[in-house]
């Protein structure tokens, strides 16, 4: 072997052990690492904090919905409630076969394939809906198809056991349980409550751990039961009743609106109008305090209110009334033509005379009439907070031109809502206080613990006195003046009709091209020598020879009033004398046997001078 090939021999063993060595060394470079990294969990670090990450890793925190409150009326009877309901969602990631599953799909659900196929496409997303809150039967076709991907989850639905019942009043949620008008806006945080909070276990794919740790860190809090003050009987009475008058009168629409008038509150609110296809029916808008209209002359006890409360004159007081007056360069004429007459206050409140009015409004003044308007809420927020509540229109006085005070005596030239204009009549009702109207009477926890709405208190806006007066003018009104039809057998009423020019939209009243419109009202209460109810009806745009407020409003006024005084359980005049017993009637109240006592001593004297009679010698 020559020096060369032992030199090159040698080259590669050395080579190869360069190589063993420099591998051992690296695997055991690679040996010691491990065994110091293991030091350090094991016995430095005692392994917390890796221990704490692998438990984080497979800890999941899921959210405890929480439901929302039910709404329910005066006697605890549902109106809206909340229950579960089946939602179909997908996992597009997992589906197989896409467009199979939306062609089985299609064929059950009320989607379009089109639809349905770019979601389940859709397979870079893990969670998509398909369709929200579907009727049972169309989940449990849905669940027998078997499609990997494909899940029905539950979710919690808004219904109303009376359907459209009260919808101007209670309003809508969104899909996901958001008051979005009505009460249910309004009302939004007291119904929503608190979701709750649990932390699980979950192992690959997400999926909970059998057995494994759960623990709940904050429980759901379903939100509170909201308590009305709305019959729900009354309430659809005046629905059905308020549709069959609007129907009657050929009209575009109609609103009614009952009211205790000592508490405000509000036991009834309907709104209904007439569609596109000519059909009258329940409406979603609350026209009581969104739709500010000029009310006629159901503003003439306001006016005579400011009269009576400023002692510019009394029911008796009489002048000279002729059928046309002009002030600046408008003239006003009566409804009715007449000759020039001599009539008392009450009598122009009977007969419903624009010019009386007018005249006696230039006796108060616009000072005065201003802040009688005022004081009753008139150009005003009522309190209620409902979503889309106009304030109406009065003009400050510094405003008003030469026939303002004319026309706003008279109920034009100013806007009111028809809740405005019950709360004032509920004023004269209850003594010259007026009440704070409420919709809500209190809020009932999951707990069942009920607490009541805090409301505003009544407030003093002219004397007994002068209610007393009024309603004893309102009375004649509806016993022998233009609200007759308003008359409710067994009850004394006292009440107001109105007929109105609707203002056109471009402008004016369309007398020039001799197309009117009417807006017809009648406000009123009952039993007027001590009232329990309110009631406002407004009918929009009555045709025909119903178009006046003695004819198109004062009817269903009567009728809504029959039914309400017996639901609500307001006593007759008769019942409230007292009960039939051997003969006598038996007082319940003070006053009552002051008038039972003066009927039987008349009866007495009646008796005596009878029999005086009988025995009296024969003249013949």
């Amino acid at each position: 072997m020559t020096n060369n090939s032992l030199n090159t021999k040698n080259k590669k063993v050395f080579n190869l052990q360069l190589r063993v060595v420099t591998t051992g060394v690296l695997f055991f470079s690679v040996a010691a690492w491990f065994v110091w990294r293991l030091i350090g969990l094991q016995i430095l670090d005692d392994g917390q904090r890796y221990s704490d990450y692998a438990k984080n890793k497979r800890i999941d925190q899921i959210v405890l919905p929480a439901g929302r409150g039910a709404i329910v009326d005066r006697n605890n009877v549902d109106l809206v409630l909340s229950v579960p309901a089946k939602t179909i969602t997908a996992d597009p990631s997992s589906i197989e076969d896409p467009l199979k599953a939306a062609k089985e799909l299609s064929l059950i659900l009320d989607m379009e394939l089109k639809v349905l196929e770019e979601r389940l496409l859709q397979n870079h997303r893990q969670f998509t809906y398909l369709q929200r809150q579907v009727e049972d039967d169309v989940a449990e076709e849905v669940t027998k198809l078997g499609i990997k991907g494909v899940f029905v989850i539950e979710e919690m639905s808004r219904v109303r056991p009376g359907e459209e019942l009260a919808l101007n009043l209670l309003g809508r949620t969104d899909i996901d349980g958001n008051g979005i008008s009505g009460i249910e806006k309004a009302y939004d945080t007291f119904l929503t409550g608190s979701a709750g909070l649990m932390q699980v276990e979950t192992g690959a794919g997400g999926l909970t751990i059998p057995g494994g740790s759960n623990e709940t860190i904050s429980l759901s809090e379903n939100g509170h039961t909201l308590v009305l003050t709305i019959d729900r009987s009354v309430q659809f009475a005046a629905e059905r009743i308020l549709i069959d008058g609007v129907v009657a009168a050929n009209a575009q629409g109609g609103t009614l609106v009952a009211m205790r008038p000592d508490t405000g509150e509000i036991v009834a609110s309907a709104t209904v109008s007439r569609d596109a296809d000519d059909s009258v029916g329940v409406s979603s808008d609350n026209r009581a305090v969104t739709w500010a209209y000029e009310p006629g002359s159901i503003m003439k006890p306001l006016t005579f209110a400011g009269v009576l409360q400023e002692n510019v004159g009394a029911p008796s007081s009489v002048k000279e009334i002729p059928n046309a007056i002009e002030i600046w360069d408008k003239v006003f004429i009566d409804s009715f033509a007449h000759e020039a007459e001599e009539w008392s206050i009450a009598e122009i409140l009977k007969r419903s005379s624009n010019v009386g009015t007018i005249i006696w409004a230039q006796e108060l003044g616009e000072k005065h009439l201003y802040e009688s308007l005022a004081n009753f809420g008139l150009g005003q927020i009522s309190g209620l907070e409902l979503p889309g509540e106009t304030r109406g229109s009065l003009l400050e006085q510094s405003k008003w031109s030469g026939t303002s005070l004319s026309t706003i005596a008279i109920g034009q030239g100013i806007a009111a809502t028809p809740l405005q204009m019950l709360v004032a009549y509920s004023t004269i009702a209850n003594g010259g206080l007026k009440p704070a109207p409420t919709l809500v009477l209190g809020a009932r926890d999951s707990n069942g613990a009920f607490e009541m709405m805090n409301s505003k208190s009544p407030e003093q806006v002219f004397s007994n006195e002068t209610s007393d007066l009024l309603i004893e003018m309102m009375e004649g009104v509806v016993t022998d003046g233009t609200g007759t039809r308003a008359q409710v057998p067994g009850y004394q009423v006292a009440g107001k009709t109105g007929t109105a020019w609707k203002p056109h939209p471009e402008g004016g009243y369309g007398q020039e091209i001799n197309e009117i419109r009417y807006v017809a009202s009648f406000a009123g209460f009952l039993p007027s020598d001590d009232p329990e109810l309110a009631i406002i009806v407004v009918i929009d745009e009555p045709v025909g020879s119903t178009y006046s407020g003695g004819k198109a409003a004062a009817p269903v006024f009567a009728e809504f009033a029959q039914f309400a005084v017996r639901q609500l359980r307001i006593p007759s005049e008769a019942e409230r004398l007292g009960l039939e017993q051997a003969g006598r009637v038996i007082a319940t109240t003070p006053a009552q046997a002051r008038e039972i006592a003066e009927a039987e001593a008349e009866a007495a004297a009646l008796l005596e001078a009878a029999l005086e009679e009988v025995a009296a010698p024969s003249s013949g």
